[in-house]
C-alpha cells in the first residue's frame, strides 16, 4: 500500500522525516550496504533515474556507490544528487553531491542528514461515508474540474473525476492547486502534479487521477498526515486486527469489503 518510490523524491526531505539520532542514521546506511539493497539515484533537476548500490559507507567524509548503467560520462564535480531506497519496507534517503567518479564507482559527499518516512504514513486510506470527499482541481489554462477523493496518503491523493471538456488530463501535468477538506478541517490548498491518468476505470466519461502533493504548506501536510494515521487506526480496528472474535463476518459486511480493499 505504499506510494511508488519515485513519488517520494519531492516531499521526503522535510524536517518531520529527518532522522535525528546519528546512530540510527548510520544504521540505515549500514543496512543498505550490508544487505546490498538496490537504491534509486537522481541527478537533481532531471527526470531520469538510475539503479545503484552502496559499496562503502565507512570512509567518512566520503560515500562510495556503484556506477549505474548508462550513467552520463560528463558530470560536473559538485553535481547534486538524490538517493532513495527502502529499509524493512520503509522509504529512506538522502541528498548529497558528487565528488568524483571513476572505474570503482561514484564518490559522494557523506550525507549530513538521513530521512525516513514513518511506516504508517506510507498507507493510502479511504474517507468514511461521513467524511468530506469533494475535490476541486485547478489547472493552468483550463477550467476547474470537480472530483471525489477515493483515497489519500501523506504524499498524495487519488481522485475520481469527469473527463474535462476543454483539455484532457495528462501525466506530469502541474496543477495550480487542489482544494479539498478532510475531517474537521477548513479547506486545504495543495499545489500538486498528476502522476497517472486511468481512463479505463471510471467509464467513458470518467477518469481516475493519481496526484502527488508538491511542496504543500507544512501545517496542511501535518493535518493530512494526522488524518491518515487516524483513519489507518480506525480501519485496523474495524478489521478486528488485535481483537479476539469467534464470529465470522458475512461476505456482504463492510468489514469483509474493507479487507478485500486493504489487501489490494
Amino acid at each position: 500500500m505504499s506510494e511508488p518510490i519515485h513519488e517520494m523524491r519531492h516531499h521526503l526531505f522535510s524536517e518531520r522525516y529527518r532522522v535525528t539520532a546519528s546512530v540510527k542514521a548510520s544504521g540505515i546506511l549500514e543496512n543498505l550496504w550490508r544487505e546490498h539493497v538496490f537504491c534509486t539515484l537522481w541527478l537533481d533537476n532531471q527526470v531520469q533515474s538510475y539503479n545503484t548500490l552502496l559499496l562503502d559507507v565507512q570512509s567518512e567524509p566520503e560515500l562510495l556507490i556503484d556506477l549505474p548503467l548508462h550513467f552520463p560520462e560528463q558530470i560536473e564535480i559538485g553535481a547534486a544528487i538524490t538517493l532513495l531506497s527502502r529499509v524493512d519496507g520503509v522509504i529512506c534517503g538522502f541528498r548529497s553531491t558528487i565528488i568524483r567518479h571513476d572505474a570503482e564507482g561514484i564518490v559522494l559527499q557523506y550525507p549530513e542528514e538521513i530521512y525516513q518516512l514513518q511506516r504508517r504514513q506510507l498507507f493510502r486510506v479511504p474517507p468514511t461515508v461521513q467524511d468530506p470527499d469533494e475535490v476541486e482541481i485547478y489547472r493552468q489554462g483550463a477550467l476547474m474540474v470537480g472530483g471525489r477523493m477515493q483515497d489519500i496518503s501523506a504524499g498524495g491523493i487519488r481522485i475520481m473525476s469527469r473527463c474535462p471538456k476543454d483539455h484532457p488530463f495528462q501525466p506530469n501535468e502541474i496543477l495550480t492547486q487542489l482544494v479539498f477538506r478532510i475531517r474537521d478541517s477548513q479547506p486545504l490548498h495543495m499545489p500538486a502534479v498528476i502522476r497517472f491518468v486511468d481512463n479505463h476505470v471510471a467509464g467513458a466519461t470518467g477518469v481516475v487521477l493519481g496526484v502527488e502533493f508538491q511542496d504543500p504548506p507544512a501545517a496542511d501536510q501535518e493535518k493530512v498526515a494526522q488524518y491518515v494515521q487516524t483513519r489507518d487506526r480506525e480501519i485496523l480496528r474495524m478489521l478486528g486486527i488485535g481483537l479476539r472474535s469467534s464470529a465470522k463476518p458475512s461476505d456482504n459486511s463492510l468489514r469483509t469489503k474493507l479487507k478485500r480493499w486493504w489487501s489490494h
